[in-house]
């Protein structure tokens, strides 16, 4: 691995940890605790999309999910995955619920070829 690519990766890490950090300043009191993962910030810059998945989006996202989807949040049994679609930005993030942890895992827009088992729009 070059250094540039560790860089990145150690800036990834750091940026995972942030939005988990500000995520759950909001979700957690609604007894959400959630998680991102540095492969989903990996993916914001990702070629596929197009046009390019800006923070804006990923705010207004998340915004969405807990004002619209509460309450399927909260009652999301351990083991299980969900895939959230916002039909506004066509963003997808599929999450899992893992300890009583609900994982954003990866980001993609548009159609994502494997899909949970379970999709809800926002």
């Amino acid at each position: 691995m070059r250094l540039v690519e560790f860089l990145t990766e150690e800036n990834n890490t750091q940026l995972a940890r942030h939005y988990t950090d500000v995520l759950n300043t909001r979700y957690r009191p609604e007894g959400i605790p959630l998680k991102i993962t540095t492969h989903l910030v990996d993916q914001i810059n990702n070629t596929r999309n197009s046009p390019p998945i800006n923070l804006g989006e990923i705010v207004d996202f998340f915004s969405k999910l807990l004002l619209k989807k509460k309450k399927i949040l909260q009652e999301l049994p351990d083991g299980s995955s969900l895939q959230v679609v916002d039909l506004e930005s066509d963003i997808h993030i599929p999450f899992i619920k893992s300890q009583g942890i609900l994982v954003a895992a990866t980001i993609m827009r548009g159609e994502m070829r494997r899909s949970a088992q379970r999709k809800v729009a926002i």
